[in-house]
């Protein structure tokens, strides 16, 4: 049985006309092809005058509230039922409206009520909209009041999120505690953080629970927690569990060779919204893809890594002689070039050092291209780049 619960809340109250709210921030909220992640605000609206008011909501960056990530939504409350000993999801008294997407509710004299706005990103993009609630008394279908709010938020994307449930011989699903979730990202690019992440939400795992909530990450190190984006306060692999709004940590992966790659994400206690253990899984290739380059040049690289305990010698191969695609000496001084000319096709790596090749696209006619660049070490280390761009000529403008 599904069941709603109300992620965090904001109590604002007007009383004099022609106010304005302060700004409604959902922050960060993560989606995949399967599911968003909803976040809701709820404020509440007092109707102090003598007079029963009607009040309209309206959106002023989408005319349907139907179809849009930012909506209303009825207030829940989840009620316990000891006899099918499940939860049920029922509307509050006070909710303004009673079904997703409403617009219109009205007010008794000295009456009050929640309105429940949801969060439920599908674009990558920062959200900024302006929420209008207008009042009117309603025997004399005269404006009482209008009140203007600014909403924001920013949809990021996120991983396959895949959840695995341990059975017996005959199938059925154990014990839902020893569940197995795993995140995975398919198809990255060795060398470049990927553009999605993993969201985990941290409820209070039990309010009669003090001890602290940590996490260690075993496996590889392409995995890592990101701090920035995480709204939960981490601080020496320690989470502060949240008192009442939830919180989440966020998840990425920055592959810096091609392959496969594991990692487990262990916490000391189980989590509310989810398990102990999180697998991780990511693979990467060797893609460097320029995308759609006007006539002239774009550069990319890729990290080169000595893992052995011995100097190694690199050559650069090439299967095609095609010149869109060339090596090129990078010029920032902070990151190290393999070569130190155009031309160069060798060069050595201490052990344990590091180097970036690059490569620029200059296309030189309306076509795509691709060519594939074979790196080769003298202990027999092998590894394929694909390059793939397309040119395109800039018109001239009158």
């Amino acid at each position: 049985m599904k069941y709603s619960i109300i992620s965090a809340f904001i109590f604002l109250a007007f009383f004099c006309q022609n106010a304005f709210a302060e700004t409604i921030n959902f922050g960060n909220s993560f989606f995949n092809k399967d599911r968003a992640n909803t976040l809701s605000k709820v404020i509440t609206i007092n109707n102090d005058s003598s007079e029963v008011l009607e009040y309209n909501i309206s959106f002023t960056a989408h005319p349907s509230m139907q179809t849009s990530d930012i909506k209303t939504a009825p207030l829940t409350d989840d009620v316990y039922d000891e006899e099918s000993n499940e939860f049920f999801s029922s509307i509050t008294k006070d909710s303004c409206i009673q079904h997703y997407g409403e617009t219109i509710f009205s007010l008794n004299s000295n009456q009050k009520c929640r309105l429940h706005i949801t969060f439920s990103p599908t674009e990558v993009k920062e959200y900024n909209e302006e929420m209008v609630i207008i009042s009117k008394i309603s025997r004399l279908n005269k404006v009482q009041d209008s009140i203007k709010y600014n909403i924001k938020g920013k949809g990021i994307h996120m991983p396959d999120f895949t959840v695995i449930y341990y059975t017996d011989n005959s199938g059925e699903n154990l014990d839902n505690k020893r569940a197995e979730y795993s995140i995975k990202w398919n198809g990255e690019t060795a060398g470049v953080k990927s553009d999605e992440y993993a969201y985990i939400k941290i409820f209070k795992s039990n309010k009669n629970d003090k001890s602290k909530l940590t996490y260690s990450l075993e496996g590889s190190d392409a995995f890592m927690i990101d701090e920035k984006l995480s709204t939960c306060k981490i601080k020496d692999n320690t989470i502060i569990e949240p008192e009442q709004e939830p919180c989440g940590i966020v998840l990425s992966f920055r592959p810096n060779l091609s392959g496969d790659f594991g990692a487990k994400l262990i916490f000391n206690k189980r989590i509310f919204s989810g398990a102990k253990e999180y697998l991780l899984y990511g693979s990467a290739s060797d893609m460097l893809d320029f995308g759609t380059v006007y006539f002239g040049s774009n550069v990319q690289k890729i990290l080169i890594q000595n893992t052995t305990e011995n100097t190694q010698r690199y050559s650069i191969l090439s299967e095609s002689k095609d010149n869109n695609f060339r090596l090129v000496v990078l010029q920032d001084n902070d990151i190290p070039s393999c070569i130190k000319s155009s031309f160069e096709t060798n060069f050595e790596l201490n052990k344990a050092s590091s180097c970036y090749l690059g490569f620029t696209f200059a296309p030189d006619r309306n076509e795509e291209f691709t060519k594939k660049v074979i790196i080769m070490s003298n202990s027999g280390e092998r590894r394929e780049v694909t390059l793939k761009g397309i040119g395109v000529e800039k018109l001239q403008e009158n």
